[in-house]
């Protein structure tokens, strides 16, 4: 993926410009709690992201992270010298993975998430999680020879998922509850799942949907598989933080709503999105409804 990485500098300079007013307004009420006041005393933001996520996070051809989710960090990590009146801030990147990226939060090595990570009811008991960044649904893919075309032609076939996915997680709920009867596969990454499906180990792998078709065609087999139609859950995409600092927490969404409700949404979502053409209704109605007033 070719990037033009000189892309990002004017839009952080209209964020600027368009929200000078708002933030001036806020900066009254001080921002206190343990994660701002470590950002505050080292007047460092450390990110981490996972490299193998695009279109939401991956390495750039210059070597530094770059992505949809990892544009909106950066956005954030502009508008945070204002909201916490530092002189400035040294942004520093953490690459984790799939396992990794909750340990960066847990220790306190990173202050946010940004890649491709499902806010789920059960891990909003331990972190926190913005506004919602973007929406897509989980699916599944199979040969481009096999003989299957809807989700309940899956019925006893073999499934392979990434282990701990909360795609693994939807279906082990499913199959218990007699909604789906299929064989779940565990697997450590997409990759292994997708040699499983070429090798005819398996009859379909299950996964969010850009993701997978991003690994897919990566992993050079892309070629040889196809998507169903049909989503079988949703995957609501926000940025990960400590629970612990809801005045941070509350930095972070106030500068995702103000991005929401300028041009800046759409120059970001068509850079990332644009082979998919202008946002759904369902992605428009995602930013019109979060783009909460002063």
């Amino acid at each position: 993926m070719t990037v033009n990485y000189r892309f990002l500098a004017p839009l952080l300079l209209l964020v600027a410009v368009l929200f000078a007013e708002p933030i001036a307004a806020q900066t009254a009420l001080p921002l206190n709690g343990p994660v701002i006041e470590r950002i505050r005393d080292k007047q460092v933001l450390t990110i981490a992201y996972d490299p193998n996520h695009a279109p939401f996070s991956l390495l750039g051809d210059d070597g530094q992270p770059t992505g949809y989710t990892v544009d909106l960090c950066r956005i954030i990590a502009s508008q945070l010298v204002t909201q916490l009146n530092l002189g400035m801030l040294d942004v520093r990147w953490l690459k984790t993975n799939p396992r990794t990226r909750f340990e960066a939060i847990d220790s306190g090595d990173a202050d946010l998430e940004c890649s491709a990570t499902s806010n789920t009811l059960e891990r909003q008991r331990q972190y926190g999680f913005s506004l919602t960044t973007f929406i897509q649904g989980a699916t599944f893919a199979v040969r481009q020879d096999a003989d299957l075309q809807k989700l309940e032609e899956l019925a006893s076939k073999k499934v392979a998922v990434v282990r701990n996915s909360t795609t693994g997680k939807l279906l082990q709920q499913a199959i218990a509850s007699g909604q789906m009867q299929a064989t779940l596969i565990e697997v450590k990454n997409m990759e292994t799942a997708a040699n499983l499906l070429a090798a005819k180990e398996v009859d379909a792998i299950a996964g969010d949907r850009l993701l997978m078709f991003d690994q897919l065609i990566r992993s050079k087999l892309g070629t040889r598989f196809r998507m169903l139609p049909q989503d079988f859950a949703p995957e609501f995409y926000a940025i990960m933080m400590s629970r612990a600092d809801p005045d941070f927490r509350w930095a972070v969404n106030a500068t995702l709503s103000r991005t929401f409700r300028t041009p800046v949404i759409g120059e970001l979502y068509q850079r990332w999105f644009g082979s998919l053409n202008q946002p759904g209704q369902l992605m428009e109605a995602l930013y019109f409804t979060q783009a909460f007033p002063e």
